[in-house]
């Protein structure tokens, strides 16, 4: 997930709270669901990237000028030396040496010291502060690798919507800064600092304040960067907000395709992803979180015939390029009608592989109403000549189970409900 997408996620989450805290029941949850709409993370986002690019830009800087003039910590080294190459030594380290009786030898009746104690101070660029500095630059370096990822996902191409992006637009603006920023990382990876830091271990779970980070004016600059715009670290709850937004979506998508609230009077308030039960004129909708998947499963039975139904699994991932569904592919459950990923841009198909839809650019709760609006399809059509021919590719492989007609070509799934098919599952190619 982009830096800024994930920090308004946790603003996002909280006036989602205050509203479930106000309409503490299912009834006034929903009649009131519009209001959550103008909460999109794409706009937000974007209005935000330029400033997040300044302070970048500002901290790249910053940390240029750290490695001109590290802080560099001197330390002590005890050595051993033979005799003859120790100069200068102090009474501390002849004391040392002869309260050591294997340094000493015998030669020629006379006791002597054939090696020596040594003292010798040491610049340690490799301390605690410098880590912290190759840490930032990496975790910056990844955040701008995501924003890479995501303008690719904006920019218009013509396999999407028959659109490119114009001269002087503000994506333009922000793809050509975006690639001067990284050029500056790569550049500042390519020093001497980095390269000797890095070695060490630089990855931090929890940065500790010392007293370099908070006095040093230019350590003190990227430490207060740090914690203005650390991302969330803790997976699990960036997962639990991220599916709260994308159920508040769901229910928005809901009310635009003309489902009504079936539940009545249950308490909202603390659980903001409870089930909830929907009705329209063909079907019955059930709705509910999958928090073990990190995502919402909707069942939908047919009214005409209550013995068909979906079982659909829609994953939420905070990456441009469903990387999180991408990793944990294995996991989801097989059993399912249909396996579906979500992001802030858009839908993918998430069986054996994950293929990204490259939908046209709309809201958050467009994507959500065009996912639904493919469950609850339904159109006229011939029983005797889509038995067994395709309907969505025109293939004639077709096997058929409990009324459900599979095509073993594109996956879609279909039903017969009296003078209809009701896709169950719609795969296009």
């Amino acid at each position: 997930m982009i830096h800024c997408a994930e920090k308004l996620l946790k603003a996002t989450h909280a006036a989602i709270g205050e509203y479930a805290s106000a309409h503490g029941d299912d009834v006034s949850f929903w009649r009131d669901i519009g209001s959550l709409e103008q909460l999109s993370l794409q706009e937000l986002s974007l209005k935000n990237d330029a400033e997040f690019f300044t302070e970048i830009n500002s901290v790249l800087n910053v940390i240029t000028t750290i490695i001109v003039h590290p802080h560099i910590v001197n330390e002590r080294e005890t050595i051993i030396l033979r005799a003859e190459q120790a100069h200068g030594l102090t009474p501390e380290m002849f004391l040392d040496t002869v309260h050591d009786q294997r340094l000493w030898k015998d030669k020629r009746g006379v006791m002597t010291p054939a090696e020596v104690y040594y003292f010798q101070n040491i610049d340690r660029l490799t301390n605690y502060e410098n880590r912290f500095i190759a840490h930032l630059l990496d975790r910056i370096g990844e955040q701008l690798n995501d924003y890479g990822k995501f303008y690719d996902l904006l920019l218009g191409n013509l396999s999407r919507d028959d659109a490119l992006t114009a001269d002087g637009s503000e994506l333009e603006r922000l793809v050509l800064r975006l690639e001067t920023l990284s050029k500056k990382v790569r550049r500042i990876k390519n020093t001497f600092f980095y390269r000797e830091v890095s070695k060490a271990n630089t990855a931090f779970t929890h940065v500790e304040a010392t007293n370099v980070l908070k006095h040093n004016r230019l350590y003190n600059h990227c430490f207060r960067f740090y914690v203005r715009y650390v991302t969330y670290g803790d997976e699990q709850v960036r997962a639990l907000d991220l599916g709260v937004y994308f159920f508040t979506r769901m229910l928005i998508a809901l009310q635009r395709c003309g489902f009504q609230l079936a539940s009545r009077g249950a308490q909202r308030a603390d659980r903001p992803m409870g089930a909830m039960f929907f009705d329209s004129p063909d079907f019955v909708l059930k709705l509910k979180a999958a928090p073990r998947f990190g995502g919402m499963l909707l069942t939908i039975k047919s009214k005409e015939n209550r013995d068909l139904r979906s079982r659909n699994l829609l994953l939420f991932d905070g990456t441009a390029d469903f990387g999180t569904v991408r990793r944990n592919l294995a996991d989801y459950p097989k059993d399912e009608t249909s396996v579906e990923a979500v992001n802030l841009w858009d839908l993918a198909y998430a069986e054996g592989d994950v293929l990204p839809q490259n939908t046209a650019k709309t809201t958050e709760a467009g994507l959500m109403e065009r996912y639904l609006g493919n469950k609850v399809r339904t159109l006229a059509a011939s029983r005797n000549l889509y038995e067994n021919r395709c309907p969505v590719c025109g293939g004639k492989e077709i096997s058929e189970q409990d009324g459900r007609r599979t095509c073993d070509r594109c996956g879609s799934v279909w039903c017969f409900l009296q003078d209809k098919i009701w896709f169950i599952k719609l795969r296009k190619q």
